[in-house]
C-alpha cells in the first residue's frame, strides 16, 4: 500500500466520524461548564460533565461549597451589595477601570461592589496556571483537586479576605492549580458566563485575560473584562512596569481590603503614589493608604463603620488622626458587614475616598449623634472565625524584597 493511498484512507475514516456522529470525538468542558462544576451549579445535560456531578464526591463538593456560598450572602456578600448601590450611586468610577491589587484572585468582594465596572484588574501573589479538564481527570484525582478548591475558598467564603500563606499551598494540590478555578467559581457564583479565557503577559508578569458577562434580567449588559496578574507590588523593576500597563488603562476607581498594612510602608511608595495620582475613587478598609495622604485640598473623605484598634500583628499601623476622624461630620454611618480581618460588623471600618471635582451621587446618610463607638442599627451576630488569622507582614511579602529578611 503506498504512502498516498495510507494517507487518502486515513482522512476519509476522520471525515466518516467527524461527519457521522459527533459522540466519536466529545467535545472538551468550556471554561463556563467548568466554572458552572466548580460552583455546584448544573451544567448542561450534553456537557461531558454532566455525568461527574451524580458521583458522592462531587455531591460532597456541592453540598459543602453552597454552604459556605450561603453563608457569605447572608452575612456579607447581599448587604455589601447593598451598601455599594446606596453609597456608590451613580459613580461614574464603578463603571469603568477598578484597580484590585492587593486582594488576590478575590473577585467576589470586589464584584460585590463594583458589578459594572467594564474593566477589573486584581493582582496578588497566588500563581497562573492552566486548568486541565475536570473530566480528563480520574476519580481519585478529581477528588482531591474539587476538595483542594474548597479549602482554597473557605477562608474568603466564610470570612471574606484571602490569606496567603494557606491559600498558596492549597493551590498546588490536586490538578486544578493556581487562581483559575478559583477566579471560574467565583464568576459562576455571582451568576456571570465566561466568555473566553486568554493566559497573557502584556508587562513580563503571568496573567490571565477573562472575558464575561454579567446575568442581566433586562438584557442589557455588555462584555466586561477581568484581568488576574501575580506580580510584586513592591518598589522595583517588576512593579514599575506593572503600574506602567495598569496607567494605559487610564484612571479608574481602587479597592484595597485586607492588604497588610503594605502601603504604609516605605518599600511600597511607587504603588501607594500610583494609586494616589490616578484614582477617582479609593473605597478602602484601615489596612490599604495611610489615612493622612488623603489631602483635604484632593479628596472628600466618608467614613463608615467603627474604627478600633488594628489586629495585635498589625498593633504597630494604628492611626490616631483616622480615631479623631471617625467623630468629625466625616463619619456617614455604621456597617452591616464585615470588612477585612475585621470580620464582625461592629467593629468594621471602611473609607471611601473621591477625589474632589468628580461629580457623585450622595450617599445616604443615617443620622447619628455620637461617634461610631456605638452598635449598628442591628446588632449582627459574631462570626466565630475558622483557620482565618492574617498574615503576619513577613509573610506577605514576596521574596527578595526589602522586608523580606525582617
Amino acid at each position: 500500500m503506498t504512502f498516498r493511498l495510507i494517507i487518502a484512507l486515513l482522512s476519509s475514516l476522520l471525515f466518516t466520524q467527524t461527519a457521522g456522529s459527533s459522540t466519536s470525538f466529545p467535545s472538551l468542558s468550556t471554561p463556563q461548564e467548568q466554572a458552572d462544576f466548580f460552583a455546584g451549579s448544573q451544567v448542561p445535560k450534553q456537557s461531558v460533565l454532566a455525568s461527574l456531578q451524580n458521583s458522592s464526591e462531587y455531591r460532597l463538593h456541592l453540598k459543602a461549597l453552597q454552604d459556605d456560598w450561603a453563608f457569605c450572602r447572608r452575612i456579607r456578600y447581599d448587604e455589601m451589595r447593598q451598601w455599594g448601590r446606596d453609597h456608590l450611586g451613580n459613580d461614574a468610577s464603578k463603571r469603568g477601570v477598578v484597580r484590585y491589587l492587593f486582594g488576590g484572585p478575590d473577585f467576589l468582594n470586589a464584584s460585590a461592589f463594583f458589578p459594572e465596572s467594564s474593566v477589573m484588574v486584581l493582582g496578588g501573589l497566588e500563581p497562573v496556571e492552566k486548568i486541565p479538564p475536570p473530566e480528563t481527570l480520574s476519580p481519585e484525582g478529581l477528588a482531591e483537586s474539587l476538595r483542594a478548591l474548597r479549602e482554597a475558598l473557605h477562608t474568603s467564603l466564610f470570612c471574606g479576605y484571602f490569606i496567603t500563606s494557606e491559600m498558596k499551598p492549597e493551590l498546588l494540590q490536586g490538578s486544578f492549580r493556581g487562581v483559575l478555578p478559583v477566579l471560574f467559581t467565583e464568576l459562576s457564583l455571582t451568576g456571570n458566563k465566561i466568555l473566553s479565557v486568554d493566559m497573557e503577559k502584556p508587562f513580563g508578569s503571568p496573567g490571565v485575560k477573562i472575558l464575561y458577562e454579567r446575568n442581566d434580567p433586562r438584557g442589557d449588559t455588555q462584555p466586561q473584562t477581568l484581568y488576574y496578574f501575580q506580580a510584586d507590588l513592591s518598589n522595583g523593576k517588576e512593579c514599575q512596569r506593572f503600574l506602567g500597563w495598569l496607567e494605559n488603562l487610564g484612571t479608574g476607581a481602587s479597592y484595597l481590603k485586607a492588604a497588610s498594612y503594605l502601603l504604609a510602608l516605605s518599600e511600597f511608595s511607587q504603588t501607594r503614589d500610583f494609586l494616589l495620582k490616578t484614582s477617582t475613587l479609593i473605597l478602602q478598609d484601615d489596612s490599604g493608604i495611610p489615612y493622612s495622604d488623603f489631602l483635604p485640598t484632593e479628596w472628600r473623605i466618608q467614613l463608615f463603620g467603627a474604627y478600633v484598634d488594628p489586629l495585635p500583628i498589625f498593633k504597630l499601623h494604628k492611626e490616631p488622626a483616622l480615631e479623631t476622624a471617625y467623630a468629625s461630620p466625616d463619619y456617614v454611618g455604621p456597617l452591616r458587614f464585615g470588612v477585612g480581618y475585621h470580620v464582625n460588623a461592629n467593629t468594621a471600618n471602611l473609607l471611601l475616598a473621591t477625589r474632589n471635582g468628580i461629580e457623585t451621587s450622595p450617599s445616604v446618610s443615617i443620622p447619628i449623634s455620637s461617634p461610631p463607638v456605638m452598635a449598628p442599627v442591628s446588632e449582627p451576630t459574631p462570626i466565630m472565625v475558622r483557620k482565618a488569622l492574617p498574615v503576619p507582614v513577613r509573610k506577605a511579602l514576596p521574596i527578595g524584597s526589602p522586608l523580606s529578611a525582617r
